[in-house]
């Protein structure tokens, strides 16, 4: 059975193109240590073949890191001697030098790791004047260190000053950020000459992440919800779709080399519309998610994979598109992709890369018995992922590739070797308009917040038109400035932030470069912007995908809503609210409540309704953290209080009801909960399949309640 691996990698254009400033330093970070690194350990499996997905606009702005001396608020404050910052700067550093996955990135790093807790005893000014200029110096060094991949600390210098671990000097700190810089000017050649070599494919996305879709018809958003809400001013501008997959192109053949075939078209977003802007440009194969398959020919959804039959029709090629612009679609098996997505970075490696082998061995004893030539494509993020994994995923990946190097039954494929072969391919007669997520749009469109995003840059658009045809003569590299702004403007990135589905505490600075690259428009051609894009769009009031308890609540715990109003005072996250920059499909926690009374704590956990959870094979956790440590640990039998000690989790003996119905409802005594001294209690929740864990809500934070004395209210009354 064939493999097809595609890796998609992708920031935002987060650079001010009037200033030249980058608002922030994922693009550099992200640079030393998820891109280079994927090649290297690729090159010690030679029978392994993968295909990489690079976005242009972030290959622009690494040649701008590498070779150009671009720069970021991080770096300025990494590269400034300590012993010269201000005490503004030194809050600013305490305040945001720890934005890193803390149990994969921070923990493991002994100095990072106290200099963090230092930090988050006290918040700004006074953690900042707790730091010595040492403390400051090793922080601006691991702040950096940590975004370099454990597979390129092999210089010896680079790996003498990780074993030191503290007490670096100015020259150390320098030689570390040189260092990260050499990795990036390393990330394009590496790509290229793989590529040329055979033994990748490298495709590319429409030049600045746009939908395309959208860009061609809004209207487009329709066939997956008719009664959608679109924004007042539709868009409608194939020319900019056409312009985005050009510029690609063209970029393509000036780095890599030779003639872009393939293309993961942003966001997985395809419609019929699109067909023939890619073929006029060479485009031979897309790739979008196993949603659109089953929209496109009227089968049901599937949720839950049958082991023992096949997925009819997703494990296979097809040609879209009619005989003058057929292209070659790839189909998303998103279950074997979210795996490695979400759920294997809790597992052990060996045990999660025996687990996908396993996957794929059941697809291929039933296709081979089938009699079909089947063909998996496993697509995701090939950059945030890695850092949710110890050691930066290489540890999966050196067990996945190498178990793949072996194995005499699966062949990885490029997807250009499939769709230039003499296989016998069908045709797919209609394809459905729709993204990866939920086979729709609405994460880009139809939310008050997305609609007015798209009504802005709709009328910036039309106001650069009209300004050109006023003045034919303007100058040229300004009018090129503009419309470039236009198409920053156009990338998925701003709409994924904006509207419900995700969340980010970087929220403000994505709404201000979208309305900032709006008003260098403007401005660029010599005109006031409007007031409107001087006004967040982000509602800023809101809270970060949870509403807190309103009141308290005494729940019957049956495992089932009793009564309408017994869970109305409750707190709530929706857990699609908390997605971050990735987002999985098959979840199965809905919904959290939360909230208490005198004696207890309460917590609800509503399922998705097409969910399947096996309930004698499944645990659900709440891990608690207060003045202690604890779990409770609940079965269809009931529910275990745990309190962590040095050697592990030991049983507690108090009693927690639990009911585990159409959904599952517990009761915690508010003396287990540890929160006499400190009145926030954190939890987050964890459902685990037979002993491993396979999701965590939030992926990497806590959920947190404020807990008033017993007889105290914290509730506002009118």
């Amino acid at each position: 059975m064939r493999v097809a691996f595609i890796w998609h990698m992708h920031q935002p254009f987060y650079k001010d193109l009037k200033t030249g400033e980058y608002l922030m330093p994922w693009v550099r970070l992200h640079g030393s240590k998820d891109y280079l690194d994927m090649l290297l350990l690729l090159d010690e499996f030679p029978r392994v073949k993968q295909t990489f997905n690079l976005v242009p606009s972030l290959l622009e702005q690494l040649i701008d890191y590498a070779d150009h001396g671009a720069t970021d608020r991080h770096l300025s404050l990494s590269r400034k001697r300590a012993a010269d910052l201000s005490d503004e700067e030194k809050t600013e550093i305490a305040d945001s030098f720890f934005a890193a996955h803390y149990p994969t990135m921070i923990k493991p790093n002994p100095r990072f790791n106290e200099l963090y807790h230092r930090c988050h005893e006290k918040t700004g000014r006074s953690a900042a004047h707790n730091l010595t200029d040492q403390d400051f110096l090793d922080l601006q060094f691991w702040s950096n260190a940590v975004w370099i991949d454990p597979t390129l600390r092999t210089e010896k210098k680079i790996k003498a000053l990780y074993r030191r671990g503290r007490d670096y000097s100015e020259e150390d700190k320098n030689h570390l950020l040189d260092y990260q810089f050499d990795i990036l000017r390393r990330v394009i050649p590496a790509y290229r000459d793989r590529r040329s070599a055979g033994k990748i494919e490298v495709s590319f996305s429409p030049y600045y992440h746009p939908i395309l879709p959208l860009l061609v018809d809004s209207d487009a958003a329709r066939m997956a919800i008719p009664n959608i809400v679109l924004p007042r001013r539709r868009f409608a501008h194939p020319e900019d779709a056409n312009t985005q997959v050009e510029q690609a192109v063209a970029y393509y053949r000036q780095l890599v080399g030779g003639e872009c075939l393939g293309m993961w078209p942003s966001e997985g977003s395809v419609s019929e519309a699109i067909l023939p802007i890619l073929h006029r440009h060479g485009i031979r194969w897309i790739a979008t998610d196993e949603e659109i398959y089953y929209a496109s020919t009227n089968h049901p959804i599937a949720k839950q994979r049958i082991p023992d039959q096949p997925l009819d029709g997703i494990h296979r090629p097809y040609w879209v598109g009619g005989d003058d612009n057929r292209i070659g679609m790839l189909f998303r098996d998103h279950r074997l992709s979210d795996k490695v997505g979400f759920v294997y970075s809790k597992w052990d490696a060996e045990k999660a890369a025996d687990d996908f082998l396993s996957e794929l061995h059941k697809l291929a004893e039933v296709y081979e018995k089938a009699g079909v030539d089947a063909l998996v494509s496993v697509i995701l993020d090939g950059e945030n992922a890695w850092e949710y994994y110890p050691n930066d995923g290489t540890d999966f990946l050196r067990a996945l590739y190498g178990r793949l190097e072996r194995d005499k039954r699966i062949e990885t494929v490029l997807p250009t070797e499939v769709f230039s072969g003499k296989e016998a391919i069908k045709p797919l007669p209609f394809l459905f308009s729709g993204s990866w997520i939920n086979h729709d749009f609405r994460v880009w469109i139809g939310h008050e917040e997305d609609n007015a995003a798209w009504d802005l840059l709709g009328a910036t658009s039309e106001q650069l038109v009209d300004f050109l045809t006023a003045y034919p003569d303007f100058d040229k590299a300004k009018e090129e400035l503009a419309w470039k702004e236009i198409y920053i403007a156009e990338g998925s990135d701003w709409c994924w932030w904006y509207g419900e589905e995700h969340q980010t505490e970087f929220f403000e600075i994505f709404d201000y470069l979208f309305r900032k690259h709006l008003q260098n428009v403007w401005e660029t051609i010599g005109l006031e912007p409007p007031v409107t894009l001087m006004r967040p769009i982000r509602k800023l009031s809101r809270q970060i995908g949870m509403q807190e308890p309103t009141d308290f609540i005494t729940p019957i715990i049956d495992g089932r809503q009793s009564d309408f109003f017994e869970w109305f005072g409750a707190g709530r996250v929706e857990c699609h609210k908390l997605g971050g920059a990735m987002h999985r499909v098959d979840a199965k926690i809905h919904e959290i409540m939360f909230g208490y009374d005198d004696d207890f704590v309460y917590f609800r956990f509503d399922f998705e309704k097409d969910a399947v959870i096996d309930r004698e094979k499944s645990t659900l956790l709440i891990d608690l953290v207060c003045e202690e440590k604890h779990v409770v640990e609940i079965t269809s039998s009931g529910a275990v209080l745990k309190k962590q000690t040095d050697g592990g989790y030991e049983p507690v003996p108090m009693e927690v009801k639990s009911d585990w119905g159409r959904l599952v409802e517990v009761a915690l005594p508010r003396d287990a909960a540890k929160c006499e001294r400190e009145k926030r209690l954190y939890f987050a929740v964890s459902v685990k399949e037979t002993e491993k864990v396979v999701e965590r809500w939030p992926e990497a934070n806590y959920i947190f309640m404020d807990l008033p004395n017993r007889g105290e209210t914290l509730f506002w009354q009118v």
